[in-house]
Protein backbone atom coordinates (compact mmCIF):
# COMPACT_ATOMS: atom_id res chain seq x y z
CA UNK A 1 0.00 0.00 0.00
CA UNK A 2 1.32 3.42 -0.92
CA UNK A 3 2.03 5.99 1.78
CA UNK A 4 2.08 9.78 1.51
CA UNK A 5 5.27 11.82 1.37
CA UNK A 6 4.96 15.42 2.56
CA UNK A 7 7.50 18.15 1.87
CA UNK A 8 6.79 21.76 2.80
CA UNK A 9 8.91 23.57 0.21
CA UNK A 10 8.46 26.83 2.08
CA UNK A 11 5.79 28.57 4.11
CA UNK A 12 5.30 32.23 4.98
CA UNK A 13 4.22 35.57 3.59
CA UNK A 14 6.94 35.46 0.89
CA UNK A 15 5.80 32.16 -0.61
CA UNK A 16 3.99 28.90 0.13
CA UNK A 17 4.13 25.48 -1.51
CA UNK A 18 3.68 21.90 -0.29
CA UNK A 19 4.59 18.79 -2.31
CA UNK A 20 2.41 15.76 -1.55
CA UNK A 21 3.72 12.55 -3.12
CA UNK A 22 2.12 9.12 -3.47
CA UNK A 23 2.71 6.21 -5.86
CA UNK A 24 5.57 8.08 -7.52
CA UNK A 25 3.42 11.09 -8.43
CA UNK A 26 3.30 14.51 -6.81
CA UNK A 27 0.54 17.04 -6.26
CA UNK A 28 1.76 20.57 -5.56
CA UNK A 29 -0.43 22.54 -3.17
CA UNK A 30 0.10 26.22 -4.05
CA UNK A 31 3.02 27.72 -5.91
CA UNK A 32 3.90 30.97 -4.21
CA UNK A 33 7.51 30.94 -5.39
CA UNK A 34 8.76 31.50 -8.91
CA UNK A 35 8.66 28.41 -11.12
CA UNK A 36 12.45 28.25 -11.14
CA UNK A 37 12.65 28.45 -7.34
CA UNK A 38 9.91 25.87 -6.93
CA UNK A 39 11.73 23.40 -9.17
CA UNK A 40 15.00 24.12 -7.35
CA UNK A 41 13.39 23.33 -4.01
CA UNK A 42 11.77 20.17 -5.36
CA UNK A 43 15.09 18.91 -6.69
CA UNK A 44 16.87 19.82 -3.44
CA UNK A 45 14.45 17.42 -1.74
CA UNK A 46 15.00 14.70 -4.37
CA UNK A 47 11.55 15.22 -5.91
CA UNK A 48 11.63 15.12 -9.71
CA UNK A 49 9.58 18.02 -11.08
CA UNK A 50 8.35 15.68 -13.82
CA UNK A 51 6.50 13.70 -11.12
CA UNK A 52 4.13 16.65 -10.55
CA UNK A 53 0.74 15.75 -12.06
CA UNK A 54 -1.38 18.64 -10.79
CA UNK A 55 -1.29 22.01 -9.04
CA UNK A 56 -3.86 22.79 -6.36
CA UNK A 57 -4.57 26.41 -5.42
CA UNK A 58 -5.91 27.29 -1.98
CA UNK A 59 -6.72 30.93 -2.83
CA UNK A 60 -5.65 33.80 -5.05
CA UNK A 61 -3.17 35.72 -2.86
CA UNK A 62 0.22 36.20 -4.49
CA UNK A 63 2.18 34.23 -1.89
CA UNK A 64 0.22 31.17 -3.06
CA UNK A 65 -0.03 31.68 -6.84
CA UNK A 66 3.09 33.62 -7.88
CA UNK A 67 4.63 30.83 -9.95
CA UNK A 68 1.45 29.12 -11.20
CA UNK A 69 1.44 30.44 -14.78
CA UNK A 70 5.01 29.52 -15.65
CA UNK A 71 5.15 26.25 -13.73
CA UNK A 72 1.86 24.90 -15.12
CA UNK A 73 3.04 25.66 -18.65
CA UNK A 74 6.49 24.23 -18.06
CA UNK A 75 5.17 20.98 -16.60
CA UNK A 76 2.05 20.77 -18.77
CA UNK A 77 -0.22 19.97 -15.83
CA UNK A 78 -3.75 21.07 -14.87
CA UNK A 79 -4.49 23.61 -12.16
CA UNK A 80 -7.32 22.92 -9.71
CA UNK A 81 -9.06 25.73 -7.83
CA UNK A 82 -12.46 26.76 -6.54
CA UNK A 83 -14.69 28.77 -8.86
CA UNK A 84 -14.11 31.89 -6.77
CA UNK A 85 -10.33 31.49 -6.81
CA UNK A 86 -10.39 30.71 -10.54
CA UNK A 87 -12.06 34.04 -11.20
CA UNK A 88 -10.20 36.13 -8.61
CA UNK A 89 -6.79 34.89 -9.79
CA UNK A 90 -7.77 35.16 -13.50
CA UNK A 91 -6.51 31.60 -13.92
CA UNK A 92 -8.14 31.11 -17.31
CA UNK A 93 -6.00 33.92 -18.70
CA UNK A 94 -2.84 32.38 -17.22
CA UNK A 95 -3.21 28.62 -17.54
CA UNK A 96 -4.29 26.40 -20.44
CA UNK A 97 -5.99 23.72 -18.31
CA UNK A 98 -7.98 24.98 -15.32
CA UNK A 99 -10.35 22.66 -13.49
CA UNK A 100 -12.73 23.50 -10.68
CA UNK A 101 -12.72 21.71 -7.36
CA UNK A 102 -15.68 21.94 -5.02
CA UNK A 103 -15.66 21.68 -1.24
CA UNK A 104 -16.82 18.26 -0.12
CA UNK A 105 -16.46 16.64 -3.57
CA UNK A 106 -13.59 14.09 -3.48
CA UNK A 107 -11.08 14.16 -6.33
CA UNK A 108 -8.69 11.37 -7.39
CA UNK A 109 -5.13 12.62 -7.92
CA UNK A 110 -1.77 10.82 -7.84
CA UNK A 111 -3.24 7.69 -6.27
CA UNK A 112 -4.83 9.76 -3.51
CA UNK A 113 -8.30 11.02 -2.71
CA UNK A 114 -8.23 14.80 -2.28
CA UNK A 115 -11.06 16.48 -0.39
CA UNK A 116 -11.41 20.25 -0.19
CA UNK A 117 -13.15 22.21 2.55
CA UNK A 118 -13.89 25.94 3.00
CA UNK A 119 -11.65 28.06 5.17
CA UNK A 120 -12.27 31.53 6.61
CA UNK A 121 -9.99 34.07 4.92
CA UNK A 122 -10.30 37.39 3.11
CA UNK A 123 -10.26 35.75 -0.30
CA UNK A 124 -12.89 34.89 -2.93
CA UNK A 125 -13.46 31.20 -2.13
CA UNK A 126 -10.52 29.83 -0.14
CA UNK A 127 -10.06 26.12 0.46
CA UNK A 128 -8.10 23.78 2.69
CA UNK A 129 -7.33 20.20 1.70
CA UNK A 130 -7.14 16.64 2.94
CA UNK A 131 -5.15 13.94 1.11
CA UNK A 132 -5.88 10.24 1.69
CA UNK A 133 -3.70 7.42 0.36
CA UNK A 134 -4.67 3.78 -0.14
CA UNK A 135 -2.36 2.87 2.74
CA UNK A 136 -4.59 4.74 5.18
CA UNK A 137 -2.10 7.59 5.58
CA UNK A 138 -3.68 11.01 5.42
CA UNK A 139 -2.58 14.64 5.42
CA UNK A 140 -4.68 17.64 6.35
CA UNK A 141 -3.63 21.21 5.52
CA UNK A 142 -5.28 24.11 7.33
CA UNK A 143 -3.70 27.46 6.60
CA UNK A 144 -4.67 31.03 5.71
CA UNK A 145 -7.78 30.95 7.85
CA UNK A 146 -8.90 33.03 10.79
CA UNK A 147 -10.93 30.22 12.31
CA UNK A 148 -11.40 26.47 12.36
CA UNK A 149 -14.52 26.20 10.21
CA UNK A 150 -17.06 23.44 10.94
CA UNK A 151 -16.18 21.89 7.57
CA UNK A 152 -12.48 21.93 8.42
CA UNK A 153 -13.16 20.27 11.74
CA UNK A 154 -15.26 17.57 10.11
CA UNK A 155 -12.82 16.92 7.25
CA UNK A 156 -9.58 16.94 9.24
CA UNK A 157 -10.63 14.62 12.04
CA UNK A 158 -8.53 11.42 12.07
CA UNK A 159 -5.63 12.66 9.89
CA UNK A 160 -2.26 10.99 10.43
CA UNK A 161 -0.36 14.20 9.59
CA UNK A 162 -1.54 17.77 9.97
CA UNK A 163 -0.21 21.08 8.68
CA UNK A 164 -1.76 23.91 10.67
CA UNK A 165 -1.26 27.64 10.45
CA UNK A 166 0.56 29.29 13.37
CA UNK A 167 0.81 32.73 11.85
CA UNK A 168 1.30 35.00 14.83
CA UNK A 169 1.63 35.58 18.52
CA UNK A 170 -1.26 37.85 19.57
CA UNK A 171 0.87 40.03 21.87
CA UNK A 172 3.47 40.53 19.15
CA UNK A 173 0.78 41.68 16.72
CA UNK A 174 -0.83 44.06 19.20
CA UNK A 175 2.46 45.68 20.25
CA UNK A 176 4.20 45.38 16.87
CA UNK A 177 4.87 47.85 14.04
CA UNK A 178 1.95 47.05 11.74
CA UNK A 179 -0.72 49.73 11.17
CA UNK A 180 -3.99 49.15 13.03
CA UNK A 181 -6.01 48.20 9.94
CA UNK A 182 -3.56 45.40 9.18
CA UNK A 183 -3.51 44.21 12.80
CA UNK A 184 -7.30 44.09 12.76
CA UNK A 185 -7.25 42.04 9.54
CA UNK A 186 -4.72 39.54 10.91
CA UNK A 187 -6.58 39.09 14.18
CA UNK A 188 -10.04 38.74 12.59
CA UNK A 189 -11.94 35.55 11.83
CA UNK A 190 -11.06 36.14 8.16
CA UNK A 191 -7.37 36.64 8.85
CA UNK A 192 -4.87 34.12 10.19
CA UNK A 193 -4.69 31.64 13.06
CA UNK A 194 -2.62 32.71 16.04
CA UNK A 195 -0.47 30.26 17.98
CA UNK A 196 -3.19 30.14 20.61
CA UNK A 197 -5.97 29.52 18.07
CA UNK A 198 -3.87 26.85 16.36
CA UNK A 199 -3.39 25.06 19.67
CA UNK A 200 -7.13 25.23 20.34
CA UNK A 201 -7.82 23.82 16.87
CA UNK A 202 -5.26 21.07 17.43
CA UNK A 203 -7.02 20.07 20.65
CA UNK A 204 -10.12 19.31 18.53
CA UNK A 205 -8.23 17.55 15.73
CA UNK A 206 -5.69 15.45 17.63
CA UNK A 207 -7.20 12.00 17.21
CA UNK A 208 -5.53 8.71 17.98
CA UNK A 209 -4.32 8.44 14.37
CA UNK A 210 -2.33 11.69 14.43
CA UNK A 211 1.44 11.12 14.39
CA UNK A 212 2.92 14.45 13.22
CA UNK A 213 2.07 18.15 13.13
CA UNK A 214 3.82 20.95 11.29
CA UNK A 215 3.28 24.66 11.99
CA UNK A 216 2.73 26.67 8.79
CA UNK A 217 2.80 30.29 7.63
CA UNK A 218 4.78 31.76 10.54
CA UNK A 219 5.06 35.55 10.38
CA UNK A 220 8.60 36.91 10.37
CA UNK A 221 7.43 40.04 12.19
CA UNK A 222 4.80 38.70 14.56
CA UNK A 223 6.00 35.23 15.54
CA UNK A 224 8.96 33.00 16.20
CA UNK A 225 9.46 29.30 15.54
CA UNK A 226 10.07 28.78 19.26
CA UNK A 227 6.72 30.32 20.22
CA UNK A 228 4.77 28.32 17.62
CA UNK A 229 6.54 25.10 18.57
CA UNK A 230 5.92 25.66 22.28
CA UNK A 231 2.24 26.39 21.70
CA UNK A 232 1.57 23.18 19.75
CA UNK A 233 3.78 21.02 21.98
CA UNK A 234 2.14 22.46 25.07
CA UNK A 235 -1.31 21.51 23.83
CA UNK A 236 -0.21 17.99 22.89
CA UNK A 237 1.44 17.58 26.29
CA UNK A 238 -1.77 18.73 27.98
CA UNK A 239 -3.65 16.11 26.01
CA UNK A 240 -1.03 13.44 26.70
CA UNK A 241 -0.72 13.00 22.94
CA UNK A 242 2.52 11.53 21.43
CA UNK A 243 2.46 13.31 18.03
CA UNK A 244 5.68 15.03 16.99
CA UNK A 245 5.84 18.74 16.10
CA UNK A 246 7.90 20.60 13.49
CA UNK A 247 7.86 24.19 12.24
CA UNK A 248 8.03 25.03 8.54
CA UNK A 249 10.33 27.87 7.48
CA UNK A 250 10.23 30.35 4.65
CA UNK A 251 13.79 29.77 3.56
CA UNK A 252 14.19 26.00 3.59
CA UNK A 253 12.04 22.90 3.03
CA UNK A 254 10.63 20.83 5.87
CA UNK A 255 10.11 17.10 5.29
CA UNK A 256 7.55 15.30 7.45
Amino acid sequence: MTAIGVTVLGSGSAGNSIAVTSAGSTVLLDCGFSARETVRRLEACSIDASSVVALLVSHEHSDHVRGIRVLAKRLGVPVYASRGTRRAASLDALVADVREIRAGAPLALAGMTVTAFPTSHDAAEPLGFRFDAESGDSLGVLTDTGALTPEAHETLTSCSALGIECNHDIDMVETGPYPWFLKRRILSDRGHLSNTAAAEALSRLASGTLTSVVALHLSRTNNTAALAFASLCGELDRLGHPATVATAAQEAPCIL
